[in-house]
């Protein structure tokens, strides 16, 4: 959870392929920089633009964003900077797609962004700078306690903004999808398979149930999901109970036992075993360790 990245690293040989990083959440200031080529990872992406302007390529299509704006897209869709202006800076933050979708925000707005949207807020708060600023130095401090308030001010101020006024560039209208088979042309089977395991990740699932929602074969889903999601279906589904354990650790006082059953682990044999492979310590050492600090 400390593991945060200041930079997307791109396989050279592919610039459509990262080397990893899509479970880690990322923060980075600077000054605007044109890109040389198309990318894309997959994260939620958040770019905050403080007196500065950008012109975007975003699959293909231009888009133009005035300055003092934040802007919010699923950075799987191929994505560049090819134009900027003005003397500010701008500060990017990358959530990990299943965090973003534990956060339970209306199936209105997930969906628009999972479609290819830019979703672009009609203002900035006059508290957005100094926030920015805030969460910058919260970070250096790697203090678990106060990192995790970061990721919870970034959801409510996520949250804010779909509650709020915004506009998007119709890029996921049907007008403006290019008729040849696009790198993005699998993401529509990726979306309703997202969709069926946000709702039902807490849940017994199996794979032939996430094929069945999405009309394919079991084979080729997971075939699918892999190579756009670059983890399994099984291992995605376990990263989203994961992310609930957390969150009721942290949050209530419900018994291990309890939590793992209403995460959707079968056991609580299962919930310790993926726990504590993935972070290194047990539930309630988890818990413990935040409680003390």
């Amino acid at each position: 959870m400390q593991d945060w990245i200041s930079k997307i690293k791109m396989n050279n040989d592919s610039p459509l392929e990262v080397q990893g990083y899509e479970n880690s959440f990322g923060f980075k200031r600077h000054k605007p920089r044109i890109m040389p080529r198309s990318h894309w990872h997959g994260h939620i992406e958040i770019n905050y633009l403080f007196n500065c302007s950008a012109d975007y390529l975003i699959n293909g299509q231009k888009i133009s964003v005035p300055q003092g704006r934040m802007i919010l897209f699923w950075a799987l869709i191929p994505h560049q900077m090819i134009a900027t202006a003005g003397e500010g800076e701008m500060v990017n933050i990358y959530i990990p797609l299943q965090t973003f979708l534990s956060w339970k925000f209306s199936d209105e707005f997930i969906g628009t962004i999972l479609q290819g949207e830019v979703l672009v807020a009609d203002r900035l708060h006059a508290g957005d700078l100094s926030a920015t600023l805030t969460w910058e130095s919260d970070l250096a401090t790697k203090n678990s306690t106060l990192v995790l308030q970061v990721i919870d001010e970034i959801r409510n101020r996520i949250r804010r903004m779909s509650l709020e006024p915004f506009t998007t560039f119709n890029l996921a209208a049907p007008a403006g999808r290019k008729s040849r088979q696009s790198l993005t042309g699998g993401l529509v089977h990726i979306q309703m398979i997202l969709k069926y395991i946000a709702d039902n990740y807490d849940k017994k699932i199996t794979i032939g149930q996430v094929a069945r929602e999405t009309g394919l074969h079991p084979n080729y889903a997971m075939k699918l999901f892999h190579r756009v999601m670059k983890t399994s279906i099984k291992q995605y589904i376990n990263k989203l109970r994961l992310q609930h354990a957390q969150a009721l650790l942290i949050d209530t006082n419900h018994t291990v036992l309890n939590i793992a059953l209403e995460a959707g682990f079968g056991s609580i044999s299962r919930f310790y075993d993926i726990f504590q492979r993935e972070y290194q310590t047990t539930p309630q050492q988890f818990r413990n360790e935040i409680v003390n600090s």
